[in-house]
């Protein structure tokens, strides 16, 4: 993952998840957040999909947390991906790109702090699950809490 130059706070949003029911980032404050953007139509989203479940089952939950944001339209397509893909961690629906977090492409995901703010970006599929990546995650935990 790539360093942010000005750790800038992440822009809050109110989404629908596939709870249906309606969150904020703000309410995941106090932990790490990997925040994956994706859409079902994105093929190497959905590659990388089972790597951001392997890394959220491995983690302390009450540390760090994976978030997925589909881009587009949904849930029925995102209903059918998870079917065939189920994920522990939460995905929201983001149908109108609206907040602007300067997503270059798909997959995009970016690392939060527990105050919020963005501290790494990665653009492009990527193994969040292996163990390099594990160790990257929990030096940043160990060193946080």
């Amino acid at each position: 993952m790539d360093p942010m130059p000005n750790k800038e706070k992440a822009p809050d949003f109110t989404m629908m998840g596939m709870d249906e029911k309606e969150h904020t980032l703000d309410g995941l404050k106090g932990k790490f957040v990997l925040v994956n953007f994706w859409a079902t139509w994105c093929t190497p989203c959905k590659m990388e999909m089972p790597t951001l479940e392997a890394i959220h089952k491995r983690m302390d939950n009450e540390k760090f947390t994976v978030l997925g944001i589909h881009v587009g339209p949904g849930p029925e397509a995102i209903e059918n991906f998870l079917k065939t893909n189920p994920v522990s961690f939460p995905i929201y629906i983001d149908m109108d790109m609206e907040h602007n977090w300067g997503i270059p492409g798909l997959p995009t995901t970016f690392l939060l702090n527990p105050d919020g703010e963005m501290i790494y970006r990665a653009v492009g599929k990527r193994d969040f699950s292996s163990p390099d990546m594990e160790n990257f995650f929990q030096g940043l935990i160990d060193s946080y809490f």
